[in-house]
């Protein structure tokens, strides 16, 4: 069956020149052009975690291994897929920023194919455009990187549109091409790749559950060869094939005990970090600041849940509208178990809402379309007024977050950074990290903590940052003088608090984390870094590098040589000896 006979049944899907392939060419090709627009000239800039991906990724291409050797608290598929990049096309921030645009136009290819299997060609389209633009109008810092959310978007959403596939019966399909029990393995296995990007796929598996409980309440389950709970048993099955491959990979590589207790134990105690009732107060807050800024968005969604619960008062009058419900219910089902996966831990970061970005880019298709084909004369008020909202909301969101676009294409025109750009606060962090980066570079900081040569400063090249800016590794060259990137493990406060001062909490013992600084202190000495650069000190005294006794007896071989912004920059007095040692020039 082909996209275009998916949903005969639907008014919005009329025999009209949207389905040229053509024409839907040719509006792929502008989406390529808007998607290369909106995030192209944020690539000279480093945003919340890259500089991890970014250090984490080197550092596999140098040789460690992931978790054994390098300390990652997420599932390793997002490394890999930055390493990759950077073997094929060098490490840099331009390589990762056009791999997104390639990567969001097939995320909105893949909403397409749902869109249009849903609700016709037209609203397949519009979902397609609605994800393009909206993917990028929040938190800057936090949609414009390629993070695991992001990463997350597109095995995730091909896992549910398999597993509404599944049930293909349920939706007036019939035999749809795609038989059921193979549907649902599909779609788990890929929830089990989009689970080693980001555990919260896994909520695909609640979605598929639900969706086979509706299914039944409906007395649809007699249509299908095989029953509800076959179809999860199947889908589970998928999930393991799924991860198999990467527990097998870990496994060779023996990291598969520090992957368990880095990712799900260590992620299992960030989650729980905050009691429920300041996850329920960041999720009114921040929810609500998604959709004040995104409100086209919170219209459709309004739309399509207004048309499901009128629709039973027309059934009797059209039966066909019974077929068209299950549709709807479908979506706003995963739209709210998507909102579950987005709520774990109580954060609710920006980067997070790319898991609501499949289910609201597919409602608002359907609801835009549905209220574009009301049957209302074009020149009169109502429809005028109607165009004029949509439009009105629209420009609202794209204006409220891509003045800062058309501001950094001006910078890069005129080759000259405006004021605006440089108070803006990513541009500040990233300028800040590079001043600390070109500090520990500079011959004179050299010269004076070291004495060392060029070339024999670029075989002494390590550094280790205490705190979580491994952006620094990235902007200075240094290379990281331990497998901890990021403090988390060394003082047990996850690194979205530990800047707050005495407000907080450690999530792990200090006995636990005494263990790792032992680990911590004989890598250094080992290594012996020219620099260690103390970030966290100076947002909060009681974690600073100096107080933990672990590493007392190797800071007496270093010490300050200045501070650059909010880093305390400290440097091993006995540099040039060191070096002549290790080379055995002495």
């Amino acid at each position: 069956m082909t996209v275009s006979q998916a949903r005969p049944n639907l008014e919005t899907d009329k025999p009209i020149v949207w389905r040229d392939r053509l024409l839907v060419a040719k509006v792929f090709a502008a989406l390529a052009v808007v998607t290369l627009l909106l995030r192209i000239f944020y690539s000279t800039h480093l945003y919340q975690d890259d500089g991890l991906w970014f250090t984490t990724a080197q550092e596999m291409l140098r040789g460690k291994a992931l978790y054994r050797e390098i300390y990652f608290d997420k599932p390793p598929l997002l490394p890999l897929m930055y390493a990759g990049l950077f073997r094929l096309f060098g490490a840099h921030i331009l390589t990762i920023r056009l791999f997104t645009v390639f990567y969001s136009l097939g995320i909105a290819a893949l909403l397409y194919r749902f869109g249009a299997w849903l609700y016709g060609e037209r609203a397949g389209l519009t979902s397609a455009a609605v994800f393009t633009v909206f993917s990028t109008t929040f938190t800057t810092g936090h949609v414009q990187g390629l993070n695991t959310d992001f990463l997350m978007v597109l095995p995730y959403t091909a896992a549910a549109f398999l597993f509404v596939r599944a049930r293909g019966d349920f939706f007036g399909a019939g035999a749809d091409g795609i038989r059921g029990p193979w549907a649902a393995l599909a779609g788990g296995v890929l929830t089990g790749i989009g689970a080693q990007i980001n555990p919260k796929a896994l909520v695909n598996l609640i979605f598929l559950a639900l969706l086979l409980f509706v299914a039944r309440k409906f007395n649809h389950e007699g249509k299908s060869k095989a029953g509800g709970w076959t179809l999860l048993a199947i889908a589970f099955t998928g999930v393991a094939a799924g991860t198999a491959p990467f527990l097998l990979w870990l496994s060779a590589s023996s990291s598969l005990a520090n992957y368990w207790t880095y990712v799900w134990i260590w992620g299992g105690r960030y989650a729980a970090y905050y009691p429920a009732a300041d996850a329920v107060r960041n999720a009114i807050s921040q929810t609500g600041y998604y959709f004040l800024v995104n409100p086209l968005l919170l219209l459709c969604v309004l739309i399509v849940a207004r048309d499901l619960l009128i629709r039973k008062h027309r059934i009797a009058e059209n039966p066909q509208e019974q077929s068209r419900g299950p549709l709807d219910v479908a979506i706003l089902l995963w739209l709210v178990v998507s909102y579950v996966g987005l709520a774990i831990g109580g954060r609710f970061f920006g980067h997070y809402f790319f898991q609501l970005m499949p289910a609201l880019s597919l409602l608002a298709g359907r609801a835009l379309v549905k209220t574009m084909s009301w049957g209302l004369p074009v020149k009169t008020a109502p429809r005028r007024a109607m165009f004029a909202a949509i439009a009105a909301l629209f420009l609202f969101s794209v204006v409220r977050f891509h003045v800062r676009t058309v501001t950094l294409a001006a910078d890069l025109v005129r080759g000259k950074k405006s004021l605006a750009t440089a108070e803006w606060f990513h541009d500040r962090l990233n300028e800040e990290e590079k001043s600390c980066a070109s500090f520990i570079n500079q011959p004179a900081a050299d010269n004076e903590s070291s004495g060392l040569s060029d070339s024999e400063a670029e075989e002494d090249n390590y550094l280790f940052v205490w705190g979580y800016r491994p952006e620094i590794y990235f902007w200075s060259g240094f290379r990281p003088a331990s497998q901890f990137l990021s403090s988390q493990p060394l003082t047990g406060v996850p690194a979205d608090v530990h800047y707050s001062g005495g407000n907080y909490k450690p999530v792990l013992t200090d006995a636990q984390t005494a263990t790792d600084r032992v680990v911590l202190a004989a890598e250094l000495d080992r290594v012996r870094p020219r620099f260690i650069v103390d970030e966290l000190g100076f947002f909060n005294s009681a974690l600073a590098i100096e107080n933990y006794p672990e590493l007392e007896q190797l800071l007496t071989a270093y010490r300050p040589i200045g501070s650059v912004g909010r880093f305390l920059v400290l440097a091993r007095k006995d540099t040039r000896r060191h070096y002549r040692k290790r080379h055995g020039l002495e």
